[in-house]
């Protein structure tokens, strides 16, 4: 095929990408919603800088912090506007990736590119912040010149791709769902076998971008590892045991039919035993590994839908191919309509959050409305009392205090941890040993007691619409040393 005609399909994908990038944007823009707790949290992380943090990777902080310093106001759109630029730049990735491995389609590219856009899990992902969008397209970026390496590639694709894939592993530790599916592939697919000096050059650079987080996590009683690794608590010789349930194996299935789309999902599974040449083939054993891992924990324990978004990028490729090689132009279609119907679906929601309730009157995105209230107005009451120290108990509380009263003249600690600290905000922001005086300390507790004394709050904070609806929080004025 003649090169002009290879790169067909790049001018149409970069078109139609940025389009549906800026339209998101816009969205995002335009959304009155609150940062969610994860959210906000990732920020506190940014303007903290480290080589990790209590509960993920660092990665995530130091985007998010480049991004504050380059905007003009902080807000909860400049927290968010990784996620669609993420996700633009993944799909464009996976185009590239796809029409190497297909050039006689002239646009695969463009049909994987607009495939992963309309994931529902994209669509998701493209108006909050998380780690799975930020490792997006590290991982894709390592999985690509992964698949060069193997074709014959250069010194210059392994260092590369290992770089990127150290970056993905900073970015959220799923990324190393990448080592099993490169060995399977390994050991039955000659054609993905890179030559032993090149592979290993590309491990030594995965190594050298991984090693700041590793190196971190020695030095501080792994501290994220172990965070992690609660996840399968099941596993350690002091939980109570699996607890094993098919209905949650079952539940985890049908999440991934409806993050991925039943039609791209059905795609992916009439794939695994259509004949392909072996680094197409090679695509199924990058996902199958993340499905077949995370189910088990489903199955054991427990397991959330995005959880297994590492499958995502090579499935996508397999069941565009698969549908490609076939004919299949109105099943694509079709895969592609009914996504969208999310993908309109999301947008709407953050723009009109109050809009669609629930049977209780509470906004169906409620965990994103009137977040900060509470915030304000913890703040107005310390005012009022003549304080400027805020003392917070709850996590999710905690999370917002620290973003929307960054500018504040308030402070704000977290009660101070007993034994191991039970999140970042006591691991790292607990109020000081040395701080005497009075403080208004914001709280879930019913009652509230200080050298015998029986306290009255000032005001309860409590809300009734949104996130915190219905949940009471006292805030008590008290003395910094009943806290500790």
């Amino acid at each position: 095929m003649p090169l002009a005609e290879s790169r067909d399909w790049l001018k149409p994908t970069l078109v139609a990408v940025g389009l549906i990038t800026l339209l998101r944007v816009v969205a995002l823009w335009g959304s009155p919603t609150d940062l969610y707790v994860d959210e906000s949290q990732y920020w506190l992380w940014g303007q903290n800088f480290d080589f990790g943090y209590y509960s993920k990777p660092p990665m995530i902080g130091w985007v998010l912090r480049l991004f504050d310093e380059l905007a003009i106001h902080r807000s909860a759109f400049t927290v968010r506007l990784p996620a669609p630029l993420f996700h633009g730049i993944t799909a464009l990735i996976l185009g590239a990736w796809a029409q190497s491995l297909a050039p006689a389609h002239r646009m695969a590219g463009l049909w994987v590119a607009m495939a992963y856009l309309s994931l529902p899990i994209v669509a998701v992902g493209s108006f909050l912040i998380s780690t799975d969008t930020i490792m997006a397209p590290f991982l894709a970026g390592a999985l690509l010149f992964y698949w060069r390496l193997c074709a014959g590639g250069t010194a210059r694709d392994a260092i590369l791709g290992g770089l990127l894939l150290g970056c993905a592993f900073l970015s959220k530790y799923a990324a190393i769902y990448f080592l099993p599916g490169a060995l399977i592939a390994y050991l039955i697919i000659p054609s993905m076998r890179p030559r032993a000096g090149l592979l290993a050059l590309y491990a030594l650079a995965f190594l050298a971008a991984a090693s700041p987080n590793i190196l971190w996590n020695f030095a501080n009683d792994l501290t994220t590892v172990s965070h992690t690794m609660d996840n399968a608590a099941w596993l350690k010789a002091e939980s109570a045991g699996p607890k094993p349930s098919l209905p949650r194996a079952f539940e985890f299935i049908a999440s991934q039919f409806l993050v991925f789309g039943p039609v791209f999902m059905v795609l992916w599974i009439a794939a695994l035993r259509a004949p392909a040449p072996g680094r197409q083939r090679a695509l199924i054993w990058f996902s199958i590994p993340v499905w077949t891992i995370v189910l088990i924990q489903a199955f054991m324990s427990r397991a959330y839908a995005n959880w297994a978004f590492a499958a995502i990028p090579a499935a996508t490729i397999a069941a565009l191919l698969f549908a490609l090689d076939r004919g299949r132009i109105r099943t694509l279609w079709a895969g592609i309509a009914l996504n969208a119907v999310v993908c309109v679906a999301i947008p709407l929601m953050t723009l009109f959050p109050t809009l669609i309730t629930d049977a209780k009157g509470q906004p169906l995105a409620k965990r994103y409305v009137n977040v900060a209230d509470i915030t304000h107005d913890a703040i107005a009451t310390a005012r009022a009392e003549g304080l400027t120290v805020i003392v917070g108990k709850h996590r999710g509380i905690l999370a917002d205090f620290f973003f929307t009263g960054a500018d504040s003249d308030m402070t704000f600690y977290a009660t101070p941890p007993k034994g191991a600290p039970n999140h970042y905000y006591q691991q790292k922001k607990a109020l000081p040993a040395d701080l005497t005086g009075p403080v208004l300390f914001v709280t879930d507790d019913a009652a509230l007691t200080c050298n015998g004394e029986t306290l009255t709050p000032v005001v309860d904070l409590s809300q009734e619409i949104g996130s915190w609806a219905g949940k009471p929080f006292p805030a008590y004025v008290i003395d910094a040393e009943c806290l500790r």
